[in-house]
């Protein structure tokens, strides 16, 4: 909608090629790319690096969305977080240092870039698992996620003050969750835990991505953007 071109990293490339022809049928003019890949790759993002380079894709902004995040309606048991602890930490944390690492040799290049990573409200506070209980079976939200989310938050401040000196910001937005027909019990639950008493939309999220991206915003970094309707102040 802001005339990017567009380049997309996913493991799933079904739904990675899904969502390309539907983007490309409604921004005909723009270039819109995609590439099945393993984020905690280093040899994989290395080669998609030099090959995006040779085929002279520069990137000037870079964002971070990728996380494994078990969805409530899906567990069947309890989970048994250990054997999902370093996949989950390697996709989440591990992902997004190579992505930063790699991609942001042409933003310095250039003298100018943007990171943004995507995080959460649990990266200020915890999960409260009450909202879970009696409404989804066996489930309780992973430690792992809250390391991931945390964990982000210090790999944007690290970076913020590492490439300052080349005019590349780097942020983070922290949403509550996203509406996305949940259980109607759960919503109920959590809109009653936030002052504006709603969950966040993606336009919310849009919005903010694009303030992050705007080239006018050339001076906030190493800020965490929290979109929450309040929910972390009480």
């Amino acid at each position: 909608e802001n005339n990017y071109n567009l380049i997309m990293l996913d493991i799933d490339s079904k739904n990675l090629k899904r969502i390309q022809f539907k983007l490309k049928q409604k921004f005909k003019h723009l270039n819109i790319f995609s590439y099945k890949i393993d984020i905690s790759s280093e040899k994989k993002i290395k080669n998609l690096e030099r090959d995006l380079s040779k085929k002279k894709l520069f990137i000037k902004a870079l964002i971070n969305n990728a996380c494994i995040d078990p969805k409530p309606n899906k567990i069947k048991k309890k989970q048994t977080l250990l054997k999902t602890w370093d996949r989950e930490l390697d996709v989440g944390l591990k992902g997004s240092y190579l992505l930063i690492e790699y991609f942001s040799k042409s933003m310095i290049k250039n003298n100018r870039g943007c990171i943004i990573n995507i995080a959460s409200d649990l990266s200020v506070i915890a999960p409260d698992q009450l909202l879970y209980e009696k409404i989804y079976k066996n489930f309780e939200k992973p430690v792992t996620y809250s390391v991931i989310k945390h964990g982000l938050l210090g790999i944007t401040k690290y970076y913020a003050a590492k490439y300052g000196k080349y005019n590349i910001t780097c942020n983070a937005i922290s949403p509550v969750g996203v509406f996305n027909n949940q259980n109607k019990k759960f919503v109920k639950r959590l809109k009653k835990r936030i002052p504006m008493n709603r969950m966040a939309n993606k336009e919310d999220i849009k919005y903010s991505i694009n303030f992050l991206l705007s080239k006018k915003q050339k001076f906030i970094t190493g800020h965490n953007l929290v979109i929450d309707g309040g929910r972390t102040i009480i």
